[in-house]
């Protein structure tokens, strides 16, 4: 079960993800662009608005170690280090962002294959929890 819930809070944040950057690369940035002459300037202005949308849809939820998608879920991100009992904001933003952007095959195969944790979540040392 929980495992079914981890793929649908994904589906969930990647639906969020894939929305905000269909409203900035085919809204904003056009209509920044009519005052910008620069594609080069336009398309990392498109990048920053992504991130930046992103990472305030999501601070709400990272601050109490879920994204959009756990929350929804009722999924809490903990720490699995000893040395550590919480999860700091910057870790979950790793976690969530940047491991995760970093390769799917890093992430999703090792959970097709049942094994425990996912990649992001041994470099992360967390661990997904039902709330």
């Amino acid at each position: 079960m929980l495992l079914m819930k981890r793929i649908m809070a994904q589906l969930i944040d990647l639906i969020v993800g894939i929305l905000i950057i269909f409203l900035t690369f085919g809204f904003m940035v056009p209509f920044i662009g009519k005052f910008i002459g620069n594609d080069v300037i336009k398309a990392l202005l498109g990048i920053v608005l992504v991130a930046g949308l992103l990472f305030l849809v999501n601070y709400p939820f990272m601050v109490n170690g879920q994204t959009l998608g756990k929350g929804f879920f009722q999924l809490k991100i903990v720490s699995t280090d000893d040395k550590r009992k919480d999860v700091p904001l910057a870790v979950i933003f790793q976690r969530e962002i940047l491991c995760k952007l970093m390769s799917c095959y890093f992430i999703c195969l090792p959970l097709l294959f049942r094994k425990k944790l996912g990649g992001h979540e041994e470099a992360t040392h967390t661990k997904l929890v039902q709330v």
